[in-house]
């Protein structure tokens, strides 16, 4: 259970600070060097298998934040 909201906080966070980027899905793909199939899986909670922390890490750095961010309960969000 405890893995099932630390993916929720996840797939939140990703959205929310790439709104706060100003940034698309297509461009954040663009920056962080994945796939946009794959940002649009991870933000919909439909993808958690295959990644690794290289993908949190290049996500992470195309928003210009921490990967402990990515994971952070956000209040703002209602996390």
């Amino acid at each position: 259970m405890e893995r099932l909201n630390e993916y929720k906080v996840l797939t939140k966070n990703i959205k929310y600070y790439r709104i706060k980027a100003n940034l698309t899905q297509e461009q954040l793909a663009e920056k962080s060097d994945l796939s946009v199939s794959y940002i649009k899986q991870l933000e919909s909670g439909k993808e958690f298998k295959n990644i690794t922390f290289n993908s949190f890490s290049k996500i992470a750095k195309a928003l210009d934040i921490s990967v402990k961010q990515l994971f952070t309960e956000n209040t703002k969000i209602g996390v």
